[in-house]
């Protein structure tokens, strides 16, 4: 069995669909998280949101993140780096390769924190060692723009809970 490793620099970088970015909190910062949540969906039609109040797997702190609109890009960033506060905060793209959009296409506006991107590398090897593209569920709620700024979110609200609620009448 041949070796399969991934390039410093990718191979292929899939179409952008639009913009994840997360932002980053601490519970002597979660006020500041608190304004921005509010504040962002004033400005920007938001979509694929989710407010973690611990770090996980992936984020090393309490984070709340979202997709962006393509055309939104620019004006995001000019607002979140006047808006932050101090807060950290990633911008990505997504295309469908979970770990090049965290890696590679990331854009760190304050400290880069190192984030556990092991699985994302992991999927993305054996994609590759299979000859498959490396889609992710991110990418398909990413292209879904018509989502964007029909919901007003709140701090807690995380929609792939929402996503596996139970319908009424299954089990849990």
């Amino acid at each position: 069995m041949s070796s399969v490793s991934l390039p410093e620099i990718p191979e292929d970088i899939g179409d952008i669909v639009a913009w994840h970015s997360h932002i980053y909190f601490t519970p002597e910062t979660h006020h500041i998280a608190l304004r921005l949540n509010e504040e962002l969906q004033d400005n920007f039609k938001i979509w694929d949101y989710r407010w973690l109040d611990a770090a996980n797997g992936l984020h090393p702190t309490p984070m709340f993140r979202f997709a962006i609109l393509k055309e939104d890009f620019q004006r995001y960033v000019e607002w979140i780096l006047k808006a932050r506060a101090g807060l950290v905060v990633l911008v990505h793209a997504i295309t469908g390769d979970d770990y090049v959009d965290h890696t590679y296409l990331a854009l760190w506006i304050g400290e880069k924190y190192e984030l556990g991107v092991e699985r994302m590398r992991e999927a993305a090897l054996k994609a590759k060692a299979e000859g498959k593209p490396a889609i992710s569920g991110v990418f398909e709620t990413g292209r879904n723009e018509a989502l964007a700024g029909q919901i007003r979110f709140r701090p807690g609200d995380d929609i792939y809970k929402i996503r596996n609620q139970p319908t009424e009448g299954t089990q849990a």
